[in-house]
């Protein structure tokens, strides 16, 4: 066995918490190996050292894809991570992420919604079917944010981002997470200004709502909403 390869083994299985990165595909299966370990510290640190990695560690797909369900919630979130670190490559993990968007705990939800986002265009229409369908104020707010992030690419979603706009989810008067109905749809605006010149149908819902009187004296709001449709008509025009 090569010297780096048994140390990689050796830090991983002791539980060191240090790092050593992938200089090649052997390595890379020593952390899938160590994703299957009995302890949940170990499985951490291969998933964090397969997050570092990024893209060369596409062959761990399908071991991070079982760690989506781990029962750990530190492996999970960390599989996330280093599934969005993959890139587009990782498509194949779509709906896995997709399902843990659902999680009670929500920084499993924005964990998987960062991650679909970097996965990028063929997370698309699946979270535009999550948009269309939950009526959970965290999921939408994350699933908004990943389509804003992902960009001009989002197109398609742009319907189910207009929909969510007149029919958002109600959001409680006093949310555990300090956020409000304005919050909510200031991220729905934001992202529809992400993707651009695509999302010109939503101007008119966009200066719908800066009419609303308790939308209008909201000076984040307004910002955010004027932003947006200066790039969506003003890109545009170019």
């Amino acid at each position: 066995m090569p010297m780096r390869f048994a140390a990689l083994l050796t830090v991983l299985f002791t539980g060191s918490t240090t790092l050593l990165l992938a200089q090649n595909d052997g390595d890379v299966q020593a952390y899938i190996k160590a994703l299957k370990s009995t302890d949940p510290d170990v499985r951490r640190q291969a998933a964090l050292a397969l997050e570092k990695l990024g893209p060369p560690a596409r062959p761990a797909v399908p071991a991070l894809q079982a760690a989506l369900r781990d029962p750990d919630q530190f492996v999970r979130r960390f599989a996330a991570r280093a599934l969005g670190a993959i890139g587009p490559q990782a498509a194949p993990a779509v709906p896995d992420l997709v399902q843990m968007l659902r999680s009670e705990h929500r920084e499993e939800t924005e964990a998987a919604a960062s991650a679909l986002a970097k996965i990028g265009k063929p997370a698309v229409k699946p979270l535009a079917r999550v948009l269309e369908s939950s009526n959970d104020p965290v999921i939408v707010r994350e699933v908004a944010k990943a389509l804003g992030n992902i960009g001009p690419d989002a197109a398609p979603a742009v319907p189910a981002l207009i929909e969510r706009l007149k029919n958002p989810p109600k959001v409680a008067a006093k949310p555990a997470t300090g956020e409000s109905r304005a919050d909510l749809l200031a991220v729905l605006v934001e992202a529809l200004g992400n993707i651009g010149p695509a999302a010109r149908d939503a101007v008119p819902s966009i200066k719908a709502l800066l009419s609303d009187k308790t939308l209008a004296k909201n000076k984040g709001f307004r910002a955010v909403a004027l932003t947006a449709i200066k790039k969506i008509s003003g890109s545009s025009n170019k």
